[in-house]
């Protein structure tokens, strides 16, 4: 006896694997029927689609074939050929299952392949193998069924989870239809007979007697279902239950995580603005033209905040604000630059009222480098640089730091690629005003602090 050939199936042409797949799902064939047009399909295919429609066509393009029950017919010759093949791949390859083997133990490995990605068409539940969802097809309360007097004249198609409902709503028509059957069986004439009546005799009786058992059987049969589809949508309400408290209890998660995230990005902040401890802040402006519209078109003057930034690691905290488009003295005429005294870590340790220069840079990046500079001499009497109390002082500045006109004038640099430099130079050394007019050639060569206070103090050794 010749042993049998096993057929690789990668490597047959694309027109003999085509005869192993399905019409529906474009699968190996599982359990392979065939119907009158010579299209094949998986066993459970071919039944989903009769079910939702007993007289469908064929699914395949301009074929046109109408399927019907006593037309469909088990493809054995299909099914030997498929248990000859080998090197068959998993069908949820592309879902990253690495699956190889023969046609026998791929059916076995369907039915628990968790890279399945499968969903009940008639609730939406997504399963990961496909014995889980065959077993809930069974039982699913959303997939249609016949009436249990179907094969009785009763052709109504119901959701599972309404049997119940059409069983008591339509009791009526059930009794019509069983009175009507029952009285066909009572108006059959009885023969009379003069010899003892064999058991044959009574074969049509006993059938009678058959379809009502056969009713009853039915109407049982489908009580337990109801009764299992109850005990199930109890199971699922528990279910839905606990997924509320566990949806309360992510809620109250999510709402203590923004507020350590809250509190994460406020000691981001400062810890950027420590990162500016030197008595230097250079502050990057973006977005100009927009921040520019929006204070043109407000009513009210509007102002942007840099990050805050210390003097020196354990020194003063500030900010700067900028009217792109004027305070309330200057609006649609200057730009206006002010400083504001910040609550510091270190405010206790510190000399107040706070009394050193701070000179402000509005960078001009074009050839003629004509920076603007103003330097804030704080007011000792001041709310403004005394220590504070509060988050931050009220500020204190510029109000005409620099005419609008020369803003955005193409002669100069002020706004470039629609960004914009400011830079306060915190003058501990208390410089005199002659040094300025040196100090912004300096702003050009990216000195550190320290080497621009050494260049300063050399610029006033030469001036003596």
């Amino acid at each position: 006896m010749s042993m049998i050939v096993g057929l690789n199936f990668r490597s047959i042409s694309l027109e003999m694997q085509q005869n192993f797949l399905c019409s529906a799902c474009h699968c190996l064939l599982i359990e392979p029927k065939v119907i009158t047009c010579g299209h094949r399909y998986c066993s459970l295919c071919l039944k989903k689609i009769i079910e939702n429609d007993p007289s469908t066509m064929c699914i395949v393009d301009k074929c046109g074939q109408t399927i019907t029950n006593d037309e469909v017919y088990t493809d054995f010759g299909i099914e030997n050929d498929l248990k000859r093949l080998t090197d068959v791949m998993c069908s949820n390859k592309s879902n990253g299952c690495s699956w190889l083997g023969n046609y026998i133990t791929y059916k076995e490995h369907l039915q628990v392949c968790t890279f399945q990605r499968i969903q009940c068409e008639f609730c939406a539940i997504h399963f990961t193998n496909r014995l889980s969802y065959e077993q809930h097809y069974q039982l699913c309360p959303k997939v249609l069924i016949s009436c249990p007097l179907k094969k009785y004249g009763c052709d109504s198609q119901i959701r599972r989870e309404s049997l119940e409902d059409h069983v008591v709503s339509s009791s009526v028509e059930h009794l019509k239809i069983l009175a009507g059957m029952f009285s066909s069986v009572q108006n059959q004439p009885m023969p009379i007979y003069s010899q003892p009546v064999s058991i044959h005799s009574f074969s049509t009786s006993i059938s009678e007697n058959g379809i009502i058992q056969s009713v009853k059987n039915e109407l049982i049969q489908q009580n337990q279902i109801i009764e299992q589809l109850r005990l199930e949508e109890k199971s699922l309400q528990s279910k839905l239950l606990k997924r509320e408290r566990d949806l309360t209890r992510v809620s109250v998660e999510l709402q203590l995580f923004k507020g350590e995230l809250y509190q994460l990005r406020k000691e981001f902040e400062l810890s950027k603005s420590s990162v500016h401890n030197d008595g230097t802040y250079l502050w990057r402006i973006d977005n100009i033209q927009q921040l520019f519209r929006n204070a043109k078109n407000s009513s009210q003057p509007l102002f942007i905040v840099s990050p805050s930034f210390y003097t020196s690691k354990y020194g003063y905290r500030l900010s700067l604000k900028l009217y792109l488009n004027g305070d309330k003295t200057t609006q649609d005429k200057y730009l206006s630059l002010y400083v504001t005294m910040m609550r510091g870590e270190y405010d206790s340790l510190l000399d107040w009222p706070f009394k050193y220069p701070i000179t402000l840079c509005l960078y001009d990046r074009s050839a003629q480098k004509d920076h603007v500079v103003h330097t804030v001499t704080p007011d000792l009497d001041s709310e403004s640089f005394k220590q504070p109390k509060m988050d931050a002082n009220k500020s204190g500045g510029i109000p005409e730091f620099c005419p609008l006109w020369r803003i955005f004038n193409k002669e100069f640099g002020y706004v470039q690629q629609d960004t914009m430099y400011v830079k306060a130079f915190v003058d501990f050394n208390i410089y005199p005003a002659k040094i300025w007019p040196q100090w912004t050639k300096l702003q050009s060569q990216g000195l550190p602090n320290n080497v621009e206070h050494m260049k300063l103090k050399e610029l006033l050794d030469t001036k003596k």
